[in-house]
């Protein structure tokens, strides 16, 4: 039975297909322990483990802010005891951070420097857990810097669609690109695929049965979102990509992760009718195997501008912003099925 018609019998109650069993009690949303370093958005998010990182970003902003100041704090939460802790900094503060894990080491693949004006950079980072240190690695191909991208992973492969090169603060300029691309960790070689149908950035990913996905972001602006779903056959990348069913409702700077065969995407902004913040508390997910989208609980904390990483059954959004500007929050909530 897909999702679509399990919901459609028993409400909000959720199956996710045979290897995750059955759940009875419909998903819920946990609040857990705040970031500890305080507010944070516009960071990374990735899970080695059961730890939640949470790299990069900016912090929330004193009254009268002429810049915007970017970190390099890498922090840290548990999901067994519920607390943070911090470890080594990247060693460039980095906002917009293409933040994935691929067997048990972090890569930052490019992301964004600036202060009132944002630009995409190629550099890319390894973290080793075990030994609590940063390693820089050849950067990204020329002219590919860039940051909020959509990211899968699928065996020893990072693979990036689209992102951002710059996003003016004050000016209002933003550029999104279409460039696709893959990394293979073990080889350090970059190999660039057929660019999406159109430009996007602060937008979702995921690699699921050797098909990678990129769903929602915008398009030059943070205005211009968008609710399209994008499919790249893996196996076969010549052949481009293929256009799925749509989302409910077009948002840029959405969370997103999977479990299983489901992507889930969380709040975003471009909100138009929320004055004055504009931030979407939608939870939305899309079955892969049936190519539909369907809504789920909403946020209880609407939320755009971070990512989202999920341990066994549970997706876990650090930080963020609720307004749309920079108004960082050191939320940090669950989504659990």
């Amino acid at each position: 039975m897909h999702l679509t018609q399990f919901l459609a019998s028993f409400a909000f109650t959720l199956v996710v297909y045979s290897e995750l069993d059955h759940y009875h009690n419909g998903p819920t949303w946990r609040e857990l322990a705040p970031i500890s370093r305080g507010p944070r958005q516009e960071n990374g998010v990735t899970a080695v483990g059961t730890d939640i990182y949470v790299i990069g970003g900016i912090p929330q902003l004193p009254a009268n802010a002429t810049s915007v100041p970017t970190v390099d704090w890498v922090d840290i939460y548990s999901t067994t005891e519920n607390k943070w802790r911090t470890v080594a900094p990247i060693p460039l503060p980095i906002n917009h951070a293409n933040a994935v894990t691929v067997d048990g080491k972090v890569y930052v693949l490019g992301g964004m420097v600036g202060n009132d004006t944002w630009i995409g950079v190629p550099d890319c980072f390894e973290y080793v857990p075990e030994t609590d240190t940063w390693n820089t690695l050849p950067p990204m191909p020329s002219g590919q810097g860039r940051g909020a991208s959509a990211l899968g992973v699928d065996g020893s492969t990072v693979y990036l669609a689209g992102g951002e090169v710059i996003l003016g603060l004050i000016t209002g300029q933003q550029v999104s690109v279409n460039t696709v691309s893959s990394y293979d960790v073990n080889t350090q070689k970059w190999t660039t695929l057929p660019s999406l149908p159109e430009g996007r950035d602060h937008v979702g990913g995921s690699v699921i049965n050797n098909t990678f996905y990129v769903v929602g972001g915008r398009f030059n602006g943070i205005t211009n979102v968008r609710n399209t779903t994008f499919a790249l056959d893996l196996t076969h990348p010549e052949r481009g990509w293929v256009i799925k069913s749509e989302m409910h409702t077009a948002r840029g700077g959405l969370s997103t992760s999977s479990i299983g065969s489901l992507i889930y995407t969380f709040g975003g902004e471009g909100n138009r009718t929320l004055i004055p913040n504009g931030v979407y508390n939608e939870t939305e997910a899309y079955d892969t195997l049936s190519d539909t989208w369907v809504k789920l609980a909403a946020m209880p904390h609407p939320r755009h501008g971070t990512n989202a990483a999920a341990v066994g059954r549970c997706i876990f959004i650090p930080g963020g912003g609720n307004v749309t500007a920079a108004a960082a929050v050191s939320i940090n909530d669950a989504f659990c099925i």
